[in-house]
């Protein structure tokens, strides 16, 4: 009898089949008596086979990249895509270095110079420059400063090999925890040449010729990278007897990232080689260390390899300019891209990319200039890449949920088991990538499940954005909800009545008003007015201190002159004309205190469905207020009028902790 059945891989199924087969035979008996030592053989068999399949099915799946789940199977599948992985990223700090510089024979050296490698110590870790750094020297007061020095964490390594072209050999990076972005390698003719050339990383073949000295990259096995050669058809081919030298740091990654003070440990040279001891210099921070992640997990892998072949290295939608962004940028975790011509008001020759890293950090100056750099050799000519930061919008909830007394759970248990539900909702719809959108109804879903005995459940949901404004600088700010804001009263014309404020800030002082603080309102007919609080009425000080579109959710405060936020206010620097008021002026603007920020929150007109306001918005859900009542507790209005509470938000306020994001591309993806 031939096999007619061959989709049943289980044991039991192969077992049955055997003994269908068995039944077809004359030569065996007692094969399907499970004493039998014939049973034995025929579960030895089935045990066998099903191992086999097993491990022929298992083996099937590692040759696609979408079942695969080893990572060097991973690997090896993107290799075919002309994919890399990141590796692990050391931390990147920004400081400013001044040394004062001593006179020899009455004049002070031209130059100062600081060394490539470990020049400076702090938390715990060393932190290194990649390049000698020179920088001229005053000549009148003999100063030297190094503006923003880029300093990386982690310990430099280097490591040699010998080529010989009589055997096969793999220049393996031997270091797991390497930054390959760290990576110099050079070749020098022998062991006792005191010169050497530099090779240069290539991924894109077009424009290397026979004679170029680049090296290409792969992951090896055990995430120890791979550095080759060319052959001298694409690249140059190596010779017997030179030698190769690897240079990189081996970094701690993301463990070395918030880094704030740092002292310094490395000497200076200068043009008179005279060498200066670490203690003479003053280090001050420009930007803590940031940017330090681990290597690419596999499941990232999976999903941007086919993306990264199919841009071609070439930018010309928007998905190519995200995927490479990610290709160029190894710390970013998610990234969107958008033209600028689907901005109100558009502007046209320009795609803006919003960078999510995984560290949750902002991005530098110097760093959006060099990923924005790095993408304008793939870029069309006439377009101009911009990086920017992602807008941050927070839904902040507050949910009333009603109970049945006799069911058998507590407040507290109910309590606890409504916040996990939130959570596990949170990560299952990645709330917190970009171009989301909040929706009530799934929400007020997964709370009603989290416990048998919730019967009801009710939301008050708010919009929470913030101002940050520049100090002591007159300026407009404008902020947008994506979605239209509740208006009080649709019927009640400006000539007929007032309408409830459905937009309050927190408070801030302004140059004309230091003493006192203030906060912005509408007036529920397009107007924004500011206002300090006595403590039994409102005064008003500016009845046109912005517009409020309701239609669109675009709000535009100022033009206004701030100089602190929340509890962020001058102690001195200041002069007042009236306590009572709080007029006055700006005795010192180098007092004022920096880094403002001011809460503002909205009711929105359609709280079950709030989108993201801009294409490069992340969605931030509050850790919401949570209130328990028994059944039948009236529940308060969904509409919660006149119990805005922004001045809790001074700092910014703790979200729902999300899985990591993994979206990458544009509004179409």
């Amino acid at each position: 009898m031939i096999p007619n059945n061959l989709t049943g891989l289980d044991f039991v199924d192969i077992k049955a089949s055997i003994v269908s087969y068995l039944r077809t035979r004359q030569e065996f008996t007692d094969y399907d008596f499970e004493g039998s030592s014939l049973s034995y053989l025929v579960d030895l068999l089935a045990y066998n086979t099903y191992y086999t399949s097993f491990n022929a099915n298992m083996a099937m799946n590692e040759a696609f990249l979408p079942s695969a789940t080893v990572r060097d199977n991973v690997v090896n599948v993107a290799k075919l895509l002309n994919y890399i992985p990141h590796s692990k990223v050391a931390a990147t700090a920004v400081v400013n270095v001044t040394l004062q510089t001593t006179l020899t024979n009455g004049v002070y050296p031209s130059s100062l110079t600081i060394k490539r490698g470990p020049v400076a110590s702090g938390g715990n870790y060393v932190w290194n420059c990649l390049q000698d750094t020179t920088v001229e020297v005053n000549p009148t007061t003999g100063l030297a400063t190094f503006e923003n020095l880029n300093l990386k964490e982690g310990t430099l390594v280097n490591f040699s090999y010998i080529v010989n072209t009589f055997q096969t050999q793999i220049y393996q990076i031997p270091s797991s925890d390497a930054d390959i972005s760290t990576l110099q390698v050079t070749v020098k003719p022998n062991e006792s040449s005191t010169t050497s050339d530099i090779y240069n990383r290539v991924n894109n073949i077009t424009d290397v010729t026979p004679t170029s000295r680049v090296y290409f990259v792969n992951e090896g096995e055990d995430q120890r990278f791979e550095v080759r050669f060319g052959d001298d058809s694409i690249g140059r081919a190596l010779t017997d007897g030179e030698v190769i030298n690897f240079s990189y740091l081996v970094s701690d990654a993301n463990e070395a990232n918030a880094v704030q003070t740092f002292q310094w440990i490395g000497q200076f040279t200068d043009s008179a080689a005279i060498q200066y001891a670490p203690a003479l210099a003053q280090v001050s921070t420009v930007t803590a260390s940031s940017g330090g992640a681990d290597a690419e997990s596999v499941e990232s892998i999976k999903y941007n390899a086919p993306r990264y072949y199919s841009s071609q290295y070439r930018a010309v939608t928007a998905q190519d300019y995200a995927i490479l962004t990610k290709s160029v940028y190894d710390n970013a975790e998610s990234v969107v891209a958008y033209g600028g011509d689907s901005l109100n008001p558009p502007v046209y020759g320009k795609v803006y990319i919003a960078v999510k890293t995984r560290t949750g950090s902002l991005l530098n100056d110097a760093t959006k200039k060099q990923i924005a750099t790095d993408l304008r050799k793939y870029a069309m000519a006439s377009i101009d890449p911009v990086i920017v930061d992602p807008e941050q919008l927070y839904i902040y909830n507050k949910i009333f949920v009603q109970y049945d007394t006799g069911c058998g759970s507590d407040t507290s248990t109910i309590k606890t088991e409504v916040q996990n539900a939130v959570s596990e909702w949170a990560t299952q719809t990645a709330i917190n990538n970009f171009n989301s959108t909040f929706r009530a109804q799934a929400f007020e879903k997964a709370i009603t499940l989290a416990s048998k005995c919730i019967t009801d459940v009710s939301l008050q949901t708010t919009i929470l954005r913030y101002i940050k404004p520049q100090t002591n600088q007159t300026n407009s700010y404008i902020l947008t909800t994506g979605a239209p804001l509740y208006n009080s009263a649709p019927s009640v014309s400006s000539n007929e009545g007032a309408k409830e404020p459905i937009l309050l800030s927190g408070v801030f002082r302004t140059a004309d008003r230091p003493g006192v603080n203030q906060q912005f309102e509408d007036d529920g007919f397009g107007n924004l007015r500011m206002f300090y609080d006595t403590g039994t009425r409102k005064v008003f000080t500016n009845l046109t201190a912005g517009t409020v579109n309701y239609d669109s959710g675009t709000i535009v405060f100022g033009p206004v002159n701030i100089i602190g936020s929340g509890s962020n206010i001058a102690d001195t620097g200041v002069q007042l004309t009236n306590s009572i008021t709080g007029t006055g002026s700006v005795t010192d603007p180098a007092a004022l205190p920096t880094d403002l920020q001011i809460p503002v929150q909205f009711i929105p007109a359609n709280s079950g469905s709030i989108p993201s306001a801009t294409p490069g918005t992340v969605l931030n859900i509050i850790s919401p207020e949570v209130s328990i009542q028994p059944l039948g507790t009236i529940p308060p209005p969904s509409i919660p009028l006149n119990s805005l509470t922004p001045k809790v938000f001074d700092q910014t306020p703790t979200v729902i902790a999300v899985a990591s994001a993994q979206n990458t591309g544009s509004l179409n993806t």
